[in-house]
């Protein structure tokens, strides 16, 4: 009996008459049947061959059918350039959106950890972008180019190429002969795998925003275009870029780079062995939130109130806005 990982759980498969939930990822991938359970006094290499006895961030070594290739993004495999980057989807980690979050981050960061790899969730935006795609260029006839892995600009942003971003596309246009250029972001929400809930957004998560604006600014885009598909229908945002905004977060994003993520990352390669970083690196390790989490969060707010719901389908049928 095989057993798969994502987030801090196992999920084992199970025969049928097990007490277990079925999901269906598409792809050919349906029927999977699974069981959650807990790992506990899980020991792993560590740091610089120490060994990390740490139940609450660790894996379990397990095979993992999130894994396979035909649950992978159909083109943005780049995680061996993420790996020593602090890249747009992570922003809102870093700042602390979720308490727990930004010290795993930070362990992933240092090495602690392996990275995030994927959950159901991921798996199923993975396989249903490319649909996704084809969807938001029918209703927008918009022509989508698909960059390279995007390191912030070393020459108007010299020693800020720590920062990068993985964009869904770029769309490139004239308006009033002037040219126009965005770029494109698309969720597809997984809604705990119950279709039966799956509902277009009618305004934009705050946890979003970060991610957002890094983007734009990292890719150097005007505006972005927030597609969000679901099975039974789609919503289109229009967002634009807030120097402000960025400059908030961006002071957040570097503390918590500069002031924790260097500093243990050379502590570590100074030291023979890192037993455990909670306790070895604990004058390094960050406070669940940085003190500016609050304000950007409100500010976040603000964003998503001066976006603007351009379109929101449900079975193919234009909703009033």
């Amino acid at each position: 009996m095989k057993s798969f990982t994502f987030s801090l759980f196992t999920y084992r498969i199970t025969p049928h008459m097990f007490p277990c939930k079925e999901v269906s990822l598409g792809c050919g991938i349906k029927g999977l049947f699974y069981r959650r359970i807990h790992s506990h006094n899980i020991c792993r290499p560590g740091i610089n061959g120490g060994v990390v006895l740490n139940n609450r961030y660790a894996s379990p070594e397990t095979h993992s059918i999130l894994q396979s290739s035909g649950l992978q993004h159909w083109f943005k495999n780049w995680q061996q350039l993420r790996k020593n980057k602090l890249t747009a989807s992570t922003f809102a980690s870093a700042i602390g959106f979720w308490r727990k979050r930004r010290v795993q981050l930070w362990l992933e960061k240092i090495g602690a950890i392996e990275p995030f790899s994927g959950n159901l969730a991921t798996c199923w935006s993975n396989i249903k972008e490319e649909e996704a795609l084809e969807r938001y260029k029918l209703i927008t006839g918009n022509t989508v180019l698909f960059p390279e892995f995007q390191v912030y600009s070393a020459k108007t942003n010299p020693g800020d190429d720590w920062l990068a971003a993985s964009p869904d596309g770029v769309v490139d246009g004239l308006v009033y002969g002037l040219s126009s250029r965005g770029v494109l972001e698309i969720k597809c929400p997984f809604f705990n795998g119950d279709m039966s809930k799956a509902s277009p957004w009618s305004r934009i998560p705050l946890y979003c925003i970060p991610q957002a604006q890094g983007l734009m600014e990292i890719v150097d885009r005007d505006w972005m275009d927030f597609y969000v598909w679901t099975p039974k229908g789609s919503s289109l945002f229009r967002l634009y870029r807030d120097a402000e905004y960025w400059d908030a977060l961006k002071l957040a994003l570097s503390d918590f780079w500069w002031q924790h993520v260097h500093p243990a990352r050379e502590c570590i390669s100074k030291s023979p062995v890192v037993l455990d970083p909670l306790i070895d690196l604990r004058s390094l390790k960050p406070l669940p939130r940085h003190e500016l989490c609050s304000y950007i969060v409100y500010d976040s707010k603000r964003i998503v109130d001066e976006s603007r719901l351009l379109m929101r389908e449900i079975n193919g049928i234009l909703q009033s806005s």
